[in-house]
């Protein structure tokens, strides 16, 4: 039922670039599209791979490795295919946003989507519904972006209806991408994401983070050249030479990991990314800075454990996460 249309044959074996088009009738272009670069590789039989950057605009390892794959890649590297989508919500990436500025909607919680919603919500249908089905395998990457510092990892996102050989092949990918963590989370039950989706239709997959706070790490990009092609010769598409895998160390965010600010203001971290932290302890301070006499207030963390990710602006807003904690997998 999608509106998108493209030159690119799913079917042909070969190597094929180009792009998606979503018709946008907009104040200045009234029979446009926004075009999404999509590039497909295919060779004999084998597992089809999709892999997905720019789900949000302010995330860039991402793109920058899909669009060397897309550069670098010759069919007969390959045995299988591989559906490589850069810059998925390409308005997004243009306005380096993390939501789109056609509809100020985020990509990453709309899925499945609407075939007749705003841009974004349309974006995720198709994907959902003409990409998804064609997969055996899904790698999301992500940095996140200019509102986190976030550590390196692989997320594996666990839902209600996902089923354990799903969860091991997807574990086993995230073993295979041998991030610093990987994480095992349900997104605080919200299934709306791009895994969240693939896993309620049993496509295994993962989310990397591999950067922070909006720039592009040489780090980011270097671990996530070497990830993906670790990943992509697990699932036996490619056969390389890549970097030896270290031990990913399994990790879940436990219930109140997430701390959210108390009310509006300014807040002064205390602690940095990896350290330990425990129930009760100050986690910082939220300051009103246009207030000289007014004391700032104390936040404590409310459970233990290793913090995963940390907000970037210092401005923060009632309910905004300050901080993400991470506990072992036992």
């Amino acid at each position: 039922m999608s509106t998108v249309f493209s030159e690119i044959d799913f079917n042909r074996q070969g190597k094929q670039v180009g792009f998606a088009h979503l018709p946008l009738s907009a104040h200045n272009d009234a029979w446009g599209t926004i075009a999404m670069p999509l590039a497909v590789i295919a060779n004999g039989s084998g597992p089809t791979v999709l892999i997905t950057g720019g789900i949000h605009g302010d995330e860039y390892e991402g793109p920058i490795i899909i669009n060397e794959l897309i550069r670098d890649l010759t069919a007969d590297q390959l045995q299988g295919r591989l559906i490589l989508l850069p810059c998925a919500n390409t308005p997004a990436v243009r306005a380096s946003m993390r939501v789109s500025p056609l509809d100020n909607k985020n990509l990453a919680r709309v899925f499945p989507g609407n075939p007749w919603g705003t841009p974004t919500e349309q974006i995720a249908a198709w994907i959902h519904d003409a990409i998804f089905p064609l997969c055996d395998f899904y790698l999301d990457l992500h940095s996140g972006g200019s509102s986190l510092f976030i550590a390196e990892s692989a997320q594996v996102v666990v839902t209600d209806e996902l089923s354990p050989q799903v969860r091991e092949q997807s574990e086993a990918m995230a073993r295979a991408f041998a991030a610093t963590l990987t994480v095992v989370t349900n997104n605080m039950g919200d299934p709306r994401t791009s895994c969240g989706a693939a896993a309620n239709l049993g496509l295994p997959a993962i989310a990397a983070e591999m950067g922070w706070n909006g720039s592009v790490s040489p780090r980011g990009v270097t671990r996530t050249r070497a990830a993906v092609a670790r990943v992509l010769n697990h699932l036996g598409l490619i056969t390389s030479e890549t970097p030896p895998a270290e031990a990913s160390q399994q990790v879940f965010i436990p219930a109140g990991g997430n701390l959210l600010s108390p009310g509006d203001g300014w807040f002064e971290p205390l602690h940095n990314i990896g350290d330990q932290v425990s129930a009760g302890e100050l986690a910082g301070w939220l300051h009103r800075l246009t207030e000289p006499t007014a004391q700032p207030q104390a936040v404590h963390f409310t459970t233990g454990g290793q913090i995963y990710s940390q907000r970037t602006f210092g401005a923060t807003a009632q309910g905004n996460s300050l901080a993400v904690l991470v506990q072992d997998v036992k």
